[in-house]
């Protein structure tokens, strides 16, 4: 089972039972500790949906609503003047124009603010913030034998992890319109996030290095994907990209 179907399971039902599930949970510590914080949330809303009913609320729902049909019979009897019901097609137009309004909420809420052109070095932050909780503290022992088989969905491979730090996590993720590979390596002042972007996904590329105050970034179009290296302010990227460029070869 690969990461985005094991993701789409375990957001639909994390307490899933099927065999495939659990076989891919016991593989990643990362993916068993995603996994129960999930449990724990549906936990802490089962709880908060727990609210015990105010003593009495029956009788106080029906003598409200014995007053309400009181109330409505009384207006029924009260003919008021020149009170015309509204058109039919009013309301039509007030309903379309709610349901465009309520549609466009929800779609602003979602896309991005240049949803025709998005830039790879914003998705990249974004996924970045997004994983965090789900990457940190994480160590799972990378082996090269684990980068490659990752990587050969993109049509490449490392002849040697010789100088590229310590990696705690390689896996793919659900990018912009398809997977990515991303990859976690420890640098000098914090965790490094890398991502192997497949060139065919329709993302700007703009300036090769960017930052948002908090982290910084390198974009290199290389033959078969675009990599992007993600660090805390401070941390020296291009040494990294430059020694994964000397180790990376590709079949494409």
């Amino acid at each position: 089972m690969d990461e985005l179907e094991f993701r789409r399971q375990a957001l639909a039902n994390p307490y899933e039972s099927n065999p495939a599930f659990l076989a891919a949970l016991q593989e990643s510590p990362a993916r068993r500790k995603w996994v129960e914080e999930l449990k724990a949330g549906e936990q802490e809303l089962v709880q908060a949906l727990k609210v015990p009913l105010p003593e009495g609320l029956a009788e106080r729902i029906l003598l409200r609503q014995a007053l309400d049909r009181s109330d409505e019979e009384a207006a029924a009897r009260v003919v008021p003047l020149r009170a015309q019901p509204a058109p039919a097609r009013v309301w039509r137009q007030v309903a379309v124009a709610a349901s465009v309004a309520f549609l466009l909420g929800l779609s602003t809420r979602w896309l991005p603010l240049d949803s025709e052109h998005p830039d790879l070095s914003s998705v990249a932050l974004a996924h970045v913030y997004g994983e965090q909780s789900f990457t940190h503290g994480v160590d799972e022992r990378v082996s090269l034998e684990t980068i490659n088989a990752k990587m050969e969905k993109y049509g490449a491979r490392l002849t040697s992890m010789a100088g590229l730090g310590h990696i705690t996590y390689v896996n793919h993720s659900s990018f912009y319109q398809g997977p990515a590979l991303h990859m976690e390596i420890q640098g000098s002042k914090g965790p490094i996030t890398l991502f192997l972007v497949p060139r065919h996904v329709p993302l700007k590329i703009g300036r090769d290095d960017f930052s948002d105050g908090r982290l910084q970034g390198e974009i290199m179009e290389l033959k078969g994907a675009n990599m992007v290296l993600i660090g805390p302010m401070g941390e020296p990227l291009k040494p990294l990209a430059d020694q994964l460029q000397k180790e990376m070869h590709w079949n494409i």
